[in-house]
């Protein structure tokens, strides 16, 4: 468990892809073919031309005591990431557990000038190619700082900046916060 979770309800995994986990409530925009199961919500959020959120998810307010979005935030555009930030602040109970992991783009910058692959480099920067999926590319890039920012500006606190334990749990391009609500 990390910091400030209770064990005893909800956690919902946002933006899963084929990390569909047993335990949580999944939830993607699309199946991933490669996923073991689908998601138990097929939910693609939308934003207004102002960056708000235009569709929130159908879940109750304060229903979670963790939600996870694992390379996920870099998905948006940084005018639409804190309305994102929001909505997954909406869906926790106070004193609930965010936790992001997201690459490090002063990592992937570090990698890129030491001529590193793209998978170190490029793939922080702009998503994986590979996929020839809209929803795969990167938007916008975040340092532990920018990201940590951003969850205070939106009613965080306690941001714990950690080393990352999934996508490969590459500390030398990703990072991890875990951030509770204020």
């Amino acid at each position: 468990m990390g910091m400030g979770s209770t064990g005893d309800g909800m956690k919902i995994n946002f933006g899963c892809g084929r990390q569909v986990l047993d335990g949580f409530f999944n939830v993607d925009a699309v199946h991933s073919a490669k996923a073991p199961r689908a998601p138990e919500l097929l939910h693609a959020v939308a934003f207004t031309s102002a960056g708000d959120v235009a569709n929130p998810l159908p879940l109750a307010d304060g229903c979670a005591d963790e939600l996870h979005a694992m390379h996920v935030l870099e998905h948006v555009y940084a005018w639409e990431a804190p309305a994102l930030v929001r909505e997954w602040r909406r869906l926790l109970r106070p004193g609930g557990l965010l936790v992001l992991e997201l690459p490090n783009i002063e990592s992937a910058a570090r990698n890129l000038l030491s001529g590193r692959g793209d998978q170190m480099a490029m793939w922080p920067l702009y998503g994986d190619p590979g996929h020839k999926d809209p929803f795969m590319c990167h938007r916008w890039g975040y340092t532990r700082t920018t990201a940590a920012a951003l969850l205070e500006r939106c009613g965080f606190g306690s941001t714990k900046q950690m080393e990352p334990r999934t996508h490969g749990a590459r500390a030398d391009r990703d990072m991890r916060l875990e951030a509770i609500k204020a």
